[in-house]
């Protein structure tokens, strides 16, 4: 009996310890007696335990979801979140790439803030990088990816020169470059506002933000959790999402 203990005990630790690792909590801040509290939802996960799962959806004209909702059900997504920019055409092309399960379905973009970063899964590790280093580098195989921005953070600190006059919804993907990660969706913000908040210590409770990507905003932002059931729907339709699955 005692030497079957042994090996249930530490299995149990061990599981306890992975499910810890992904969860969904709110965080909010209120700035004088009578302002409305700022809200961040966030769902925070790990890159050991977790991965990250790009659903697109198409020509918008024909989209194959039709919202955040319907794309996380028919997916392993345990979290997810509305993910990169898309232009005005009809079919709403992303502006950027786009990296659905090892497939190329649009090229990567520099040159513009709003593709200033890129987010990726290789299938076995996440990374978030400036959009020029990873165009640069050799031997990097995305099994998911997408383009985002501006940055909001990096090294720990809120980016200089970010907008602080357009207040509005706002997604994000945010790292503290130990394995840990965030998706989320705020309450209206600028986006010095945002930053500076993201770069506040305790702001997100222990996770310590190092770098932070700004995901398409505004009527676009949306949110989905399936362990708490929270959804948050976009104002409009969206070409793509970004989702959070266990490994």
């Amino acid at each position: 009996m005692m030497s079957l203990c042994r090996l249930i005990i530490p299995f149990l630790v061990c599981a306890v310890s992975l499910t810890a690792h992904a969860e969904h909590k709110t965080f909010t801040r209120k700035e004088g007696i009578f302002s409305v509290s700022d809200r961040i939802n966030a769902y925070f996960f790990n890159s050991k335990t977790h991965r990250l799962v790009v659903l697109d959806e198409g020509d918008m004209r024909k989209p194959k979801y039709g919202s955040l909702d319907q794309a996380m059900k028919k997916s392993p997504c345990v979290a997810g979140i509305n993910g990169s920019f898309f232009g005005a055409n009809p079919e709403g092309s992303p502006l950027g790439i786009v990296i659905q399960n090892g497939k190329k379905n649009f090229p990567l973009a520099t040159g513009s803030f709003t593709v200033s970063g890129i987010l990726w899964d290789s299938g076995k590790s996440i990374f978030l990088q400036r959009s020029k280093a990873f165009a640069s580098q050799k031997g990097a195989a995305p099994r998911e990816a997408i383009q985002g921005g501006p940055f909001l953070v990096e090294n720990g600190k809120p980016v200089a020169g970010l907008n602080n006059t357009k207040s509005t919804y706002r997604t994000f993907v945010a790292t503290d470059r130990r394995g840990n990660w965030c998706i989320a969706m705020t309450s209206p913000l600028t986006l010095a506002e945002l930053a500076s908040w993201l770069a506040t210590p305790g702001c997100l409770g222990q996770f310590s933000v190092k770098s932070a990507l700004n995901l398409d905003g505004g009527s676009s932002s949306s949110f989905w959790c399936h362990e708490t059931g929270v959804y948050f729907p976009s104002m409009k339709n969206v070409r793509n999402y970004l989702g959070v699955a266990p490994r």
